[in-house]
């Protein structure tokens, strides 16, 4: 198994490192980086909510990552992302599939005015991405509030889990990673 991650846009090298670092141990395969430059295209941006539509680009980069080898790609972006019916998201991924995308945008601190925390980023870019990886081996949300799998709609919820699997799912995942 192999994870791919690909930066979209403006992310940072040490970001991209730590999360490549992190989401190896988590997974316990190899990380890479990809280094394909991705032009967004012009229908994923709302114009009226001033947000990136998550779905719209995550439908466009998955025709993209037959590009890319990897049985699985995280997109990492500095976009602010919603999907339809809700206001924003961290992330989305296509269940059982190959790619998903995590957003830093709202997971910095500068975005809730307050002094930027690199710590609390990284941990916070952690736990999404394993949780849309999650996703992307098949995963539910999990009602466990300290479980990575547990739905996330305000970044305290993201502080409050932990950035592994609760042992049910970690069952279910390691069933589906055999």
């Amino acid at each position: 198994m192999a994870i791919k991650i690909l930066p979209l846009l403006n992310v940072s090298d040490k970001i991209l490192n730590d999360l490549k670092e992190e989401v190896g141990r988590m997974f316990l395969t190899k990380v890479e980086i990809e280094n394909s430059l991705v032009s967004l295209p012009d229908n994923v941006y709302n114009k009226v909510k001033e947000q990136y539509d998550a779905s719209k680009l995550v439908d466009y980069l998955s025709r993209y990552s037959e590009k890319i080898d990897g049985e699985k790609i995280v997109a990492v972006c500095n976009l602010d992302i919603y999907i339809e019916g809700m206001n924003f998201v961290f992330g989305v991924a296509q269940k059982g599939k190959t790619i998903c995308l995590v957003s830093l945008y709202r997971l910095d601190q500068r975005f809730y005015n307050k002094e930027s925390n690199y710590d609390r980023l990284k941990d916070r870019a952690i736990k999404e991405t394993v949780h849309e990886l999650g996703h992307c081996f098949g995963l539910d949300h999990c009602k466990k509030e300290d479980c990575v799998m547990f739905f996330s709609n305000h970044v305290l919820s993201v502080d409050q889990k932990e950035k592994f699997f609760c042992d049910n799912c970690r069952e279910i995942l390691r069933g589906k990673l055999k």
